[in-house]
């Protein structure tokens, strides 16, 4: 129970910018593009930096591998899944079914249950899932609404890969930032987690709740969880008879990867373009009702 207890009151602050989006949308007070820009030009781009310079190199190249390998490799079940049920496009099904909410969901998660060192691997983590969801999460998304080649010229307009670039060139001539930083960047990591969510809460606005296929979605959410867990097991065996660099906490931290909710950033990419507002939305909403049940439950395991 302390675990649910210390997880909830970690969230519940962000939680609370659903509704405030709602109201925000409702009474047209703020234009969604007046979050969702410094968000992804600024903010997130300062935040991939800081968290490069931060990790150890060794650590950064196998998680940010295996998280990259994870929403690669979920996307072939996304597709089965867009053949077997008849929903929501193809494209916004591999986009959510890519996308892990590995720092919003993660971070109280592993600081509920490990040291401060769990918070540097699921850093590493989010690395690898944020450049497979900035690159070909994003030209998904875009897809729903332009062709390949327009959608692929979207995504290389998002500054998320050049400032892995850059983090990595100055990871490698030891560049560290001045300690002054440190602060100023903590607070933009919060803003970053509440705009995704006031952003999340202006685009529920447009669902109709009563009309929800909780049976299709369902469906969906269990082919999702069921195989990221597959996959995940099978990468962390992988990792320990071929190498066996990671060492228990991290496997562990590792695990839980699968069972956290469809990133907001997937909302925030939908605000971008102005495609799948409404469906990127409510997937996101569900799959973190899920979560909140899951991931305490997995927790306890740990203790």
């Amino acid at each position: 129970m302390e675990i649910f207890l210390k997880l909830y009151s970690g969230l519940l602050p962000y939680l609370l910018c659903i509704p405030v989006g709602y109201f925000l949308k409702r009474k047209e007070l703020v234009p969604k593009e007046y979050i969702h820009k410094p968000l992804l030009f600024v903010l997130i781009p300062l935040l991939l930096i800081d968290h490069v310079l931060k990790t150890e190199m060794s650590n950064l190249i196998i998680l940010a591998s295996m998280s990259f390998g994870l929403a690669f490799f979920v996307t072939f079940p996304a597709i089965w899944s867009f053949k077997k049920f008849d929903g929501l496009d193809k494209p916004l099904l591999i986009s959510g079914f890519s996308f892990f909410n590995v720092l919003f969901f993660g971070i109280p998660t592993v600081k509920a249950i490990f040291d401060q060192d769990a918070v540097t691997t699921l850093i590493c983590i989010y690395i690898g899932t944020g450049l497979f969801g900035y690159t070909v999460g994003y030209t998904m998304v875009a897809k729903s609404k332009f062709g390949t080649k327009k959608s692929i010229k979207e995504a290389l307009k998002v500054p998320f890969i050049y400032a892995f670039l850059l983090a990595i060139g100055l990871k490698l001539f030891n560049y560290e930032l001045p300690e002054f930083f440190t602060p100023v960047l903590d607070v933009l990591g919060v803003i970053v987690s509440a705009a995704g969510m006031t952003l999340l809460g202006m685009n529920i606005t447009k669902i109709n709740f009563k009309n929800l296929d909780l049976s299709y979605f369902s469906k969906i959410l269990g082919v999702r969880t069921g195989s990221a867990i597959l996959i995940a097991g099978v990468l962390l065996a992988a990792e320990y008879f071929l190498f066996d660099l990671l060492n228990s906490q991290e496997r562990s931290v590792y695990s839980l990867i699968p069972l956290f909710p469809i990133a907001a950033t997937l909302t925030v990419f939908a605000s971008m373009l102005g495609s799948e507002e409404k469906d990127s939305a409510l997937m996101i909403i569900l799959s973190m009702i899920v979560s909140l049940v899951l991931v305490p439950a997995m927790a306890m395991f740990f203790q």
